[in-house]
């Protein structure tokens, strides 16, 4: 049934990646609308990313190979369920509003998603390691509260000087 449906393994293996990338593009894309509170919105998401790979651990592996390889199927999935969703273009102007309102300071956008991505990704892709190495002795807990500090992180490197608010 399996080459009844996807023909081969290469098409297996792309769908599996493009349900992964379309799960997150979803979420982000209904919570983009729903959401009116920046901070909040990346909360949301950071927990969103911890909670689903934790349910699919069975993903990081495949994401791994992915990216040993090159990358050329986790790029055309994203492409084609991120871009034309017109989700990049939406995240960068959450920062892009929050510059212009003066609650952001001058930093580029896209370096601004690309860092959020990064330090939520990073960790879940190499947990074990960083685990072993930062000696992080709880991991449940410290899951539990990696999103609320990636999102802390991030609004204060981007917070425009003498400003409070978040």
């Amino acid at each position: 049934m399996i080459y009844y449906h996807f023909h081969s393994k290469d098409n297996l293996y792309q769908a599996v990646i493009e349900d992964h990338i379309g799960n997150i593009a979803n979420f982000i894309e209904q919570t983009v609308v729903a959401e009116t509170d920046t901070e909040e919105f990346f909360l949301k998401v950071s927990e969103f990313l911890f909670s689903m790979f934790e349910r699919r651990a069975d993903f990081v592996p495949i994401l791994l190979r992915e990216i040993a390889t090159g990358g050329g199927r986790i790029q055309a999935a994203m492409a084609s369920l991120m871009a034309n969703k017109g989700i990049t273009s939406r995240l960068k102007s959450i920062i892009d509003y929050g510059k212009y309102r003066g609650r952001f300071r001058d930093i580029d956008s896209t370096q601004a998603m690309i860092s959020f991505i990064g330090m939520n990704i990073f960790y879940l892709l190499l947990a074990p390691a960083i685990n072993s190495i930062w000696e992080v002795t709880d991991e449940a807990k410290f899951r539990k509260e990696r999103p609320a500090a990636v999102v802390d992180l991030f609004f204060n490197g981007l917070k425009a000087s003498g400003t409070d608010e978040g």
